[in-house]
Formats: structure tokens, C-alpha cells, sequence
């Protein structure tokens, strides 16, 4: 039994090296990680419900694993594609949007449950808020991205 309780042990410590492994090189991790604690804490604070909190910490929790994943993703494809590889790129893109949409989750969750809580939101102006940014980021990125790629198009045509 001794045994087990120490291969246990042991994969535990491991686990929580690779946790630690990725903090100290993702940055974007280090963010997740610091925000889901902050709110983390602050919502012990809050007139929360153990489902509304479960919601909370369940965001919380979908965000820093989408990161580890996205994390294992790229430094696995680093081990084996070293050049530039469009297929690479797709694979990674893929995997950052994972990340984003996760954090697209959280932030639905965290207007609904800290927004009533905070600010006394009603259901129904949560839910037109959350629609708002649901709808206003995308359209957004779309228009940043297309405006970019005109502004390219112009210097690689000679500014015709």
C-alpha cells in the first residue's frame, strides 16, 4: 500500500511542477491564473449562492485548463515542426481560439453572477449586457482584422 500512496504522491508532484512549469513561461497563463484567483477570492465575499459560486469557479477553472492545453499544444508542435508551417499556424490559431472562447464563457458567467451581485443587474439586463458583448467583440475583431488587411493590400500594391 505504501507504494501506491507514493506513486500517488509523485504524480501529484508532477502535476503541480508542470503547473508551475507553464506559469513561469505562458504568459497569458500568468494572467488567467492571477484573475481567476482575484475573483476567486472576491467572490467569497459576495452574497453568492453555492450554485452561482459553483458557476464561478467553474469558468475559472475552464479558462486556466484551456491555457494548459493550448500550452501543451504549441510546445508539442515546437518539438516537432522547428520552421514556419501555415499547417502549424492553423493548429496553434485553433488552439488560442479554444482559449478565447473558454474566456468568452467566463466572461458571460461572470457579468450574469457578479453583475447581480455587484451591481444588482436584472436577469434580463444581464442577459441584454451579455448579448451586447457577445455580439459587439466579433463584429469588432472582424472590422479591426479587415482594416488591416486593406492597410496591407495598400502598402504591397505601392499605396494604389
Amino acid at each position: 500500500m505504501r507504494r501506491d500512496s507514493n506513486n500517488i504522491l509523485k504524480s501529484f508532484r508532477n502535476a503541480f511542477e508542470g503547473i508551475e512549469s507553464a506559469l513561469r513561461l505562458e504568459r497569458n497563463l500568468k494572467i488567467h491564473f492571477f484573475i481567476g484567483i482575484a475573483v476567486a477570492v472576491f467572490s467569497l465575499f459576495l452574497p453568492l449562492s453555492e450554485k452561482d459560486l459553483l458557476w464561478v469557479y467553474f469558468a475559472i477553472f475552464s479558462v486556466i485548463g484551456a491555457e494548459l492545453l493550448n500550452t501543451v499544444i504549441e510546445k508539442f508542435l515546437d518539438l516537432f515542426f522547428e520552421d514556419y508551417s501555415e499547417s502549424v499556424k492553423l493548429v496553434k490559431d485553433i488552439a488560442a481560439g479554444f482559449v478565447l472562447w473558454y474566456s468568452l464563457f467566463s466572461v458571460v458567467v461572470g457579468i450574469l453572477i457578479l453583475g447581480r451581485a455587484l451591481f444588482s443587474w436584472s436577469p434580463s439586463f444581464a442577459k441584454f449586457f451579455v448579448s451586447g458583448v457577445l455580439i459587439f467583440f466579433p463584429l469588432f475583431s472582424v472590422f479591426v482584422r479587415r482594416y488591416r488587411n486593406v492597410g496591407k493590400n495598400d502598402k504591397s500594391s505601392g499605396g494604389r
